[in-house]
């Protein structure tokens, strides 16, 4: 049995590590691959990219690479938070199939607790809801990937009332959101292009083999972490997240960072205690996975900057400079131009190039910053 308790913080281990924040975000920015641009399946490979809002994957692969993979070597799929991302084919298990928990009580994670609340009061529990989800996304894509529309259709057509409310935004009935995303990490569905559905491939990594790795692709990106930030990121059951630290509890280092507990894997506290300099500039959105850390407060300490970072609509993006912090922007299309505007945190640097790397990304054939 694991010697995880229940705040997560076993007495059995290696001594404490001490570090502090400017480590601490040093290494997260390595563990990105935003220190220096790599080869673009690595950059995908580290944590899946989120690609929200739609196009933003590619700004944020640009951020980490040069070029693109090869198509045949990644999918898009529901993945974390029920938000679609690109993923390596061969890893969709580890940011998939990962995620769900054994416990069918624990299903209320995966699926929100609107959704489960609103199942519950249908009369099903969340298990057979998701069962019934299952079985009709089956059934309606058994002939092939369908477009948006047409899949939620097919959904209506095989699935009872009670499981179809009322959408006053679609003004239709639909499967609820939580239902629907949360076909993609019980393996069912990915998207071959967007707003597209299809039935997935059979995984072929076994699942306590991809258990394991989500743990360490996450604090590889998200180090020195704690399994309820884990849970946080991925929206999976607290309890799950912890049985998943507790099966590779032999590959963890405890670690203190600004009085904070956390863990990093035994085998990268040399990068953590001397993590690599950072070079050049870099644009992220601000869905980009770097900037979605569980913890907010260590990226941007200040209670009013991250109420500017993370407002509830209308999110900047993020300025790095050599892996620091340096500004806020936001694009705006004007026809075939994007306009480019930063509020800067510190002493301005030059983005010309980066953002005129950008334009091109969001479909637009030139850049102009805005003073």
């Amino acid at each position: 049995m694991s010697a995880l308790g229940a705040a997560g913080w076993p007495a059995t281990l290696a001594p404490v590590l001490e570090v502090d924040r400017d480590q601490a975000l040093a290494f997260r920015v390595a563990g990105h691959n935003l220190h220096r641009r790599t080869d673009p399946l690595t950059a995908v490979t580290a944590c899946g990219i989120q690609e929200f809002p739609p196009g933003w994957w590619r700004v944020a692969l640009h951020a980490r690479a040069t070029g693109e993979p090869d198509s045949g070597t990644v999918l898009m799929v529901n993945a974390m938070r029920g938000a679609p991302h690109v993923m390596p084919k061969a890893d969709a298990p580890v940011f998939t199939a990962a995620l769900v928990p054994d416990d069918d009580e624990d299903l209320k994670s995966l699926v929100g607790a609107q959704t489960a609340r609103e199942v519950t009061e249908a009369g099903l529990t969340v298990r057979e809801a998701v069962d019934l989800v299952m079985q009709a996304a089956h059934d309606g894509l058994a002939g092939g990937p369908l477009g948006r529309d047409e899949f939620h259709q097919a959904m209506r057509e095989r699935l009872p009332e009670t499981l179809l409310p009322w959408c006053r935004g679609c003004q239709s009935h639909h499967v609820r959101p939580g239902l629907w995303r949360a076909l993609g990490p019980l393996g069912v569905t990915t998207m071959p292009e967007k707003a597209t559905y299809a039935l997935a491939q059979k995984w072929r990594m076994a699942l306590p083999q991809a258990r394991a790795e989500l743990v360490r692709r996450f604090l590889r990106c998200f180090g020195p972490a704690t399994h309820t930030q884990l849970a946080s990121w991925a929206q999976t059951a607290p309890a799950h997240a912890r049985e998943l630290f507790g099966a590779i509890e032999d590959e963890l280092q405890p670690v203190k960072s600004d009085g904070r507990k956390g863990f990093v894997l035994s085998g990268d506290v040399a990068a953590l205690e001397a993590p690599p300099a950072a070079e050049g500039v870099r644009l992220l959105g601000g869905f980009d996975p770097y900037v979605s850390q569980p913890d907010r407060d260590a990226l941007a300490p200040d209670k009013a900057l991250r109420k500017r970072m993370f407002p509830p609509v209308g999110r900047p993006g993020v300025v790095l400079c050599e892996g620091e912090l340096r500004g806020l922007w936001k694009g705006r299309k004007k026809g075939d131009r994007l306009d480019v505007e930063v509020e800067w945190l510190q002493e301005p640097v030059d983005i010309a190039d980066e953002a005129a790397a950008i334009a091109p990304l969001r479909g637009c054939a030139s850049v102009r910053l805005v003073a």
